[in-house]
């Protein structure tokens, strides 16, 4: 049973939910006028202003080996960084990633699994050029090995 070599793309979610903060704080606080109502008629603030308030007094940190640093525009890597995720149905070897490391383009390169990895694509590239590139350079060297 011979099947044809393939790179499934995906773009890559940040993990901590960057964009999701704003919808989060949203429903938290629709659930609890939802259960204070009288309570929360007379001193309530807008929404926004409630979200805006919590925002601002909610940081959100991450430990490294530099020690603790905030999360925010300038240190989240899925605002820093053009991730996408590349999902194979053959072995990421050490010569294919490689091949891979070797395109232009490639800013980085993180392997998960034998059929998983991740890249970052460099702002002045386009993404669908080197996702091509990738893709005909990893079945052109899969091919000569067969």
């Amino acid at each position: 049973m011979s099947t044809e070599n393939l790179v499934v793309w995906q773009k890559w979610v940040d993990p901590f939910g960057f964009d999701d903060d704003e919808e989060e704080l949203s429903s938290f606080i629709n659930k609890d006028q939802a259960d204070e109502t009288e309570y929360n008629q007379t001193s309530a603030l807008p929404d926004q202003e409630i979200i805006q308030n919590m925002k601002a007094s909610t940081i959100k940190v991450m430990a490294t080996p530099m020690g603790i640093i905030p999360i925010n525009d300038n240190t989240a890597s899925g605002k820093i960084f053009n991730f996408w995720i590349g999902h194979t149905n053959f072995n990421i070897t050490k010569k294919i990633a490689g091949v891979i490391e070797a395109i232009n383009g490639v800013e980085t390169l993180d392997i998960f699994t034998r059929y998983r990895f991740r890249i970052a694509i460099g702002k002045a590239f386009n993404d669908s050029e080197v996702m091509r590139d990738i893709n005909n350079t990893i079945y052109k060297e899969l091919n000569n090995n067969v």
